[in-house]
Order: structure tokens, then sequence, then C-alpha cells
């Protein structure tokens, strides 16, 4: 009989503790659930995003045009009524109409109540990426269209105007992908439209725009774009402030859908990209510059769509380069479309003479590049060695009395 007791007691004891780690566990296992709860969300969400509010927020949340941006702090620490107002019933004197079914739209509680979970937990670029399978494309790094209207209200701003407005079209069809359609900057370039850089000299600029920023993604452009050029593009940038006063701004492309399994629209996508991306680097179609000439034999017989694909996708692999990595700025729809474009020039392509860029090869420094004279022995002299003195070491090592 006491053995029975016995057992039943430590039975008992056993269930009691097991119960407690189970209690203690209890915070953590719904911390868990809530997770996984959201996950779920956050995708049907996704879904519904890309469907019906990508257009105007755009496909990563950024906001085009007028329309604010969803990516922001201020949203998603934003009270949950506040903000389920705010898609259920619109706001008034704007774009923003009410999507709940009550209001004439096409939401129900439970899909506003997964929106709401997006804008406070999304993950952006997951959003992004999804509409970019559904066919829907980013335009985040496609160049702005400047308007001709535009270019007469520059024109009549002053005697100045039409070189400001020169160097507007200029900073629109080169500089947007890496500092913004308004001048913000972004991870690949600094913000321009600022009072300091407007404070800065003419001379200073023009010469940052020409020679580049060593140790950074700026590139030089002397070699893309002629003097006149440059000097229009910091005309610009020093009245910048003026032309925006004036109601003159770039406008950010709406995201582009394309049929994915039409693989010319897929091809014309990665032609559009590398234009507007990759060709201030290598050149137009890929015929070189400061990077290497990518319509090249022997680039393109030596790289696979994979190697392309990483080179995208982590930027330059060899130290000093300058090409910046695009796995989170692009798409993998968009990259692949770009890999597309690049395999196609293939079957054209030319052998390039110096394949690996303008920039490299540059002669060496002048007391290298200098023509050796021959020596009455036989042997060569550089043309600054003094005659007459046999053996020692020349005047730029060190070594003369």
């Amino acid at each position: 009989m006491r053995r029975y007791l016995g057992a039943g007691f430590v039975a008992l004891l056993v269930m009691i503790i097991a119960l407690a780690i189970y209690g203690s566990r209890e915070g953590q296992r719904m911390a868990l659930a809530q997770e996984d709860l959201r996950t779920d969300a956050l995708g049907d969400a996704s879904a519904i995003y890309v469907e019906y509010c990508a257009t105007c927020h755009g496909a990563a949340g950024e906001g085009i045009g007028a329309t604010p941006p969803l990516a922001s702090d201020g949203l998603r620490t934003m009270d949950y009524d506040t903000l389920f107002k705010t898609i259920a019933r619109g706001r008034y004197g704007t774009a923003m109409v009410g999507w709940h079914s009550d209001e004439g739209g096409m939401l129900n509680d439970y899909q506003i109540d997964q929106l709401v979970a997006l804008v406070r937990y999304v993950d952006w670029p997951q959003v992004r990426e999804l509409a970019a399978q559904r066919g829907l494309i980013p335009a985040t790094l496609a160049a702005p269209a400047v308007e001709p209207g535009q270019i007469d209200v520059i024109n009549a701003l002053g005697p100045e105007g039409a070189t400001w407005s020169a160097g507007f079209t200029i900073f629109a069809e080169n500089c947007t992908a890496c500092h913004g359609v308004s001048g913000g900057g972004s991870s690949l370039g600094v913000a321009l439209n600022t009072p300091e850089l407007r404070a800065k000299d003419a001379e200073t600029l023009a010469r940052t725009i020409t020679e580049g920023v060593p140790g950074t993604m700026m590139a030089p452009w002397g070699k893309t774009l002629d003097p006149d050029q440059i000097t229009s593009v910091v005309a610009f940038l020093q009245h910048w402030d003026e032309i925006s006063a004036a109601g003159v701004a770039l406008t950010a492309p709406v995201p582009v859908q394309i049929d994915l399994g039409d693989a010319q629209a897929v091809l014309a996508l990665g032609e559009r990209l590398f234009t507007s991306t990759c060709t201030s680097c290598h050149g137009e179609a890929g015929s070189g510059g400061i990077g290497p000439a990518i319509n090249s034999q022997q680039f393109l017989s030596r790289k696979d769509d994979a190697a392309i694909t990483l080179a995208i996708v982590q930027g330059g692999q060899r130290p000093g380069s300058a090409m910046p990595a695009f796995g989170d700025r692009l798409t993998s729809v968009e990259i692949g479309a770009i890999v597309t474009y690049i395999r196609s020039l293939e079957a054209t392509a030319p052998n390039v003479a110096n394949p690996r860029g303008t920039e490299q090869g540059g002669g060496g420094p002048p007391w290298m590049r200098a023509t050796p004279t021959p020596d009455p022995s036989g042997a060569s002299a550089p043309e600054s060695s003094s005659s007459g003195r046999g053996g020692g070491p020349p005047p730029w090592a060190g070594g003369g009395k």
C-alpha cells in the first residue's frame, strides 16, 4: 500500500514540475504563435497591397509623385485605430479613397486589418519582390521623364535658364538612379539638393563630376559628358532651389506591368534597366567606359549567366572595384531581365582592344613614361640622366650627391 502511495506521490510531483515548466514557456509559445499569425497575415496583405495599392504607393512602399511613402517610421509607429480608419475611410482632400466596402470600396475588416499589419511590420523588399514576380516591375531605377513644359518654365527663369534646363535634363537621364529623383540621395549616392552643396563653388563641383570621388560609387564623368554638359549640370545643382520654387520637379516613374511569359517583353525590360542603370559605367549598349566592356567576346565567352548575376547582386569582386551591389536595389526579376539582355549581345559582340575599361592602363607616372635615350655603351638611359657619369642611381632614387 505504501508502495502505491509513494508511486502516486512521485507521479504527482512529476506532473506539478511538468506543469510548472509548461507554464513558464507559455509566454514564449504565445509570442511564437503571434509571430506565425503575423507572418501569415503579411503574406496575404502583400498580395492585397500589390493588387490595389502598389500603383500609387510604389511596389516597395516608396511613394510615387505626390503620393506619400508607406515605408516610414511615422506610419510604422502610428496607432492601430488611425491606420485602420485611414485605409477604410480614405483622407478628405487627397487622392486616398476609402477602401472599406461600407465606403464603396472592395475590402472587408479582415483585409484592412492585414494591410494595417503590413504597414507596421512588413519587410518592404519582400513586397517589392512579390510585385515583380507578378509582373509589376518597380521603377525606382528608371530615368524620370522630362516634360517640354518643364523646360519652358526653366528657360523663362532668366538669362541662364537654357543652361539650367540642359543640366536638369542631364541630371534626369544620368544621375537619378544613384542620387534620387528629388536629389535626396540613396545608398548609392549622396544628397545633391541641399544648401550645403549649393554653397560649393562651381569649380569644385565641376571637378567632382569630371574626376569622380575615389573610394565611393561616384565615378568620373569626364569621358561621358563634355565640359559644356558638366557646366550645365553644375548650374542646375546650384540653382535647384529656384527651379523648385517655380514648381518644376521630376516625377518618379510608375511601376510597369509586363507579361513575364513574353520573352520579348522581358528582353525589353532588361535593355531599359541596363540603359538607365548601367550605361554610365559600362557605356552605351555595354561598349565599355569606366567599367569593363560587357558587349565583347572577351567578357561574354568567359562569363556564364550565373557569374553575371552574382556580379550584379554582390558588386565588384576585385580589390578597388567600384561596381556597386544591386542585390538590395533590384528584384530577382529585374536582375534576370538584365542578364537576358546582356546575353542577347553575345551573337554580335565584337572583340574589344581594351575590354577591362578605359580607366585602366594610364601609362604610369611621368618619370616612367619618359622615353629612354640610347647609351653609347649600347644600354638605354633615361633622357634626364647625367652624361659622362657611369653607374649610380638616377636622381629620383635619392642616390645623387
